[in-house]
């Protein structure tokens, strides 16, 4: 288990890769070198493999950091003894704590992972001396917010095939995707199914058939294991009863300047730039183009039927 990242003495050199880092996390590396306060140090790399434990329920982290690269499952336990999967840590998402408050949820690996971490006591000096790197935290916060109402919506509005068709279509924007000069899109689902299933708040044997059914009907294909052929992802935005992804950006994760980049997978912190800029997709954001906090809103949502297009 995680509790606190590894520190180095202050003024450590700062490694190429995180000069050139994309993510909008890097907000918070450039807000430490801009406040230039004593005792506070940067971000330390920690890389971990699959279903690594990083931070159990209740628990005090230690560290606050930066998804670089992975997916982090947020589950919590509940009294029957399941596990409810709660949300999805994508790169670029701040993970970990505030000094001294317990986490509400165990947080471990789904795929190997590095996060950027930054020590408690450069959070606390940072927090209470840089308005740059409290702006970041809060947003930040206010989005997993709305993340988290957005999960609940679906699986009290959607049908258990439509979250699992809803969950292709955001996986095209926080997962590898490739375009095709078809039209269609190439995402690569990095979780297992079992956390498929978990997310979507389903089973694996209703993942599988829901699969089969988009198969048949000539909607998604599949391509090897975990890849998959979308042939129009609006047309399966349409049939989940959720709103299309913003102009034609998939997979991607947003930088600090609002332009989107693709992770090449979940084991390397390599970033392929797109041009096209586009909504905040589920774990993956840039406050620099968010309101203030206390603006923030859950995002609207055309009108659907009540009783769903699909039974369950």
């Amino acid at each position: 288990m995680i509790h606190a990242a590894a520190t180095g003495p202050t003024g450590t050199a700062q490694p190429d890769a995180c000069r050139n880092c994309a993510l909008a996390g890097a907000e918070l590396c450039h807000a430490i070198r801009e406040a230039a306060l004593p005792g506070v140090r940067p971000a330390r790399p920690q890389r971990l493999g699959r279903d690594v434990m990083v931070v159990q329920e209740g628990d005090v982290p230690g560290f606050l950091g930066v998804l670089r690269n992975g997916y982090l499952r947020k589950e919590k336990l509940k009294k029957s003894g399941d596990r409810t999967l709660m949300d999805l840590g994508c790169p670029g998402d701040l993970v970990g704590g505030m000094p001294g408050e317990p986490l509400p949820f165990t947080l471990e690996t789904a795929t190997p992972v590095e996060i950027c971490m930054f020590d408690r006591a450069t959070v606390e000096r940072m927090m209470m001396g840089s308005r740059r790197f409290q702006r970041y935290v809060s947003a930040e916060i206010a989005q997993r917010h709305n993340a988290l109402l957005d999960m609940i919506w679906q699986r009290g509005a959607l049908t258990s095939r439509e979250r699992i068709i809803s969950f292709l279509v955001t996986a095209t924007r926080i997962m590898p995707t490739e375009p095709e000069p078809d039209g269609s899109r190439v995402v690569t689902i990095a979780l297992a199914r079992r956390d498929w299933a978990d997310l979507t708040n389903t089973a694996v044997e209703t993942v599988s058939r829901t699969m089969s059914y988009l198969a048949e009907k000539k909607l998604v294909t599949s391509v090897s294991p975990s890849v998959y052929r979308i042939r129009d992802v609006g047309r399966l935005a349409s049939l989940a009863g959720i709103d299309p992804p913003e102009g034609t950006a998939s997979g991607s994760a947003r930088t600090a300047g609002g332009a989107r980049v693709f992770p090449d997978g979940p084991e390397t912190g390599h970033l392929r730039h797109i041009e096209t800029p586009g909504q905040r997709p589920l774990g993956v954001g840039s406050v620099l183009n968010l309101p203030a906090p206390s603006q923030v809103g859950p995002r609207t949502r055309r009108p659907r039927d009540v009783g769903g297009r699909f039974s369950h």
